[in-house]
């Protein structure tokens, strides 16, 4: 019986499982898809995390080194990982590191060689102003031949473009018939023990000759290497032509004393051989015409004394407030009338200024040119007279224009020096004259060929205040 019971009770547990078998299956179904999801989402999560860690800091060291790219070098990237990214994060943190060091180490380069570039501009300012401003002519060529520096006053003393020079062979810019005395001082600095070689020269540079005096030195640097030649030249012209006035006016003084002495007495026996003997030789006309020519030139010989002592005692100048315009206009009245033949022509700017001057010495000088001028025109000719004022550079022009036979080239540049002259009576003083009148009056006086004919002399005087 107990037996039976069993096997009824295992029997309506095997019916009651069997009616509840699918209802388990679907459970341990359910149970396994929700261990495969959880399984499945775990797997993703991780696979996401483990990409990030991965793709982010290469994400940033990429926009990073897009910044390191555009001058950017104060970035720098935070990671805690340890493995191949973190290391390559830090070698990108020290190459940014290593980068701003070496920006701040040309920055401050960078600055020192503005500064020296600065420096080494105010030098070469420096050093243009000062060869702009010496008085002396400077100039330097390289080893090789060319032109390297030209300073102003060489370029207005040789009458060049120094722009148009520089750069230039020295061989293809001086003039053939200066290359065998060029070349002869080269040579002479060569074989110099001393690298430096002084000579005085004359050359003659548009119509008028300069007298110059040379410095040749050699340039060498620390090691004795050559690195070219410089040449310094002073103007002697005016120097030289001050010390040959000087020495004509004392042999003018002297000439004026020695001769002068002896006319007087001269003349007045001449006058009285005339007075006391005349009249006994009435019928003799040798007599008479020798103590008349006696007498006559006597006159001309005190008259030449006279002009040696004014050259040789030029009054010093008295300047007071007066016109150029007004002196102009009285000398010319005084030609005007005396020759009828010649046509006068004032052109006065009526803008001149009152300054001060010696009336007296600039009517001789008026009166001097106006001289020259008339005898230049052979019959019929004009003569012109004209005043400008250049209020700018303060500068009183006069000029004193013929229609005359003109002066040759070769005469100008020793028409101001004295006892020299173009005319065959002429005493050659008079130019002379005028030279030192207006180098009294802190002027300078220059001649011109008129065009079509004739010349021009140019006066130019400082407009000073009055």
């Amino acid at each position: 019986i107990n037996k039976m019971k069993e096997i009824s009770s295992s029997v309506d547990q095997y019916k009651l499982t069997k009616s509840i078998k699918g209802q388990i299956q679907q459970s341990y179904v359910i149970v396994l898809l929700l261990i495969a999801l959880v399984i499945i989402f775990l797997a993703t999560w991780f696979g996401f995390h483990l990409a990030r860690g991965i793709t982010v800091p290469i994400q940033e060291l990429a926009i990073a080194t897009t910044k390191v790219a555009s001058g950017d070098l104060d970035i720098q990237l935070k990671t805690r990982s340890t493995d191949e990214i973190g290391t390559l994060v830090k070698a990108f943190n020290k190459m940014t590191a290593d980068l701003r060091q070496g920006r701040a180490e040309v920055i401050t380069a960078n600055q020192e060689l503005k500064n020296s570039n600065l420096e080494l501009d105010r030098r070469r300012d420096y050093m243009e102003i000062v060869l702009a401003n010496v008085t002396a002519g400077v100039i330097s060529i390289d080893r090789s031949g060319y032109l390297t520096t030209i300073n102003k006053s060489a370029e207005t003393l040789l009458q060049f473009n120094a722009d148009k020079m520089l750069g230039k062979d020295f061989r293809d810019v001086i003039p053939d018939s200066y290359m065998p005395q060029i070349m002869a001082l080269l040579k002479e600095l060569f074989y110099s023990e001393r690298g430096m070689v002084r000579q005085q020269i004359t050359i003659p540079i548009g119509n008028e000759k300069y007298t110059l005096m040379l410095h040749l030195t050699t340039l060498r640097d620390k090691k004795n290497n050559f690195l070219g030649t410089v040449i310094v030249f002073d103007d002697l012209t005016k120097l030289y032509k001050a010390q040959r006035m000087a020495a004509w006016r004392e042999v003018a003084r002297r000439i004026a004393h020695e001769i002068k002495n002896p006319l007087t007495p001269i003349q007045l026996s001449a006058q009285r051989l005339r007075r006391r003997y005349l009249s006994r030789f009435a019928d003799d006309h040798v007599f008479d015409d020798c103590t008349k020519m006696i007498s006559n030139q006597v006159d001309e010989l005190k008259n030449l004394v006279n002009e040696f002592s004014n050259f040789a005692r030029m009054p010093a100048t008295k300047p007071s407030e007066n016109n150029f315009n007004e002196v102009m206009s009285e000398c010319l009245a005084l030609y005007k009338q005396a020759h009828k033949n010649i046509t006068f022509q004032l052109l006065l700017d009526q803008h001149l200024p009152d300054t001060k001057f010696d009336r007296e010495q600039i009517r001789r000088v008026l009166i001097n040119l106006l001289e020259n001028a008339v005898a230049a025109i052979a019959g019929e000719g004009t003569i012109w007279l004209k005043s400008a004022y250049n209020q700018e550079l303060q500068i009183i022009t006069l000029k004193v224009a013929d229609s005359g036979c003109g002066i040759p080239s070769e005469d100008k540049a020793r028409l101001f020096e004295p006892y020299f002259s173009t005319k065959k009576t002429g005493t050659g003083l008079g130019l002379a004259i005028v030279s030192t009148i207006i180098a009294d009056h802190n002027g300078y006086i220059r001649v011109r060929d008129n065009s079509p004919r004739g010349s021009i002399f140019i006066i130019e005087l400082p407009a000073t205040d009055s």
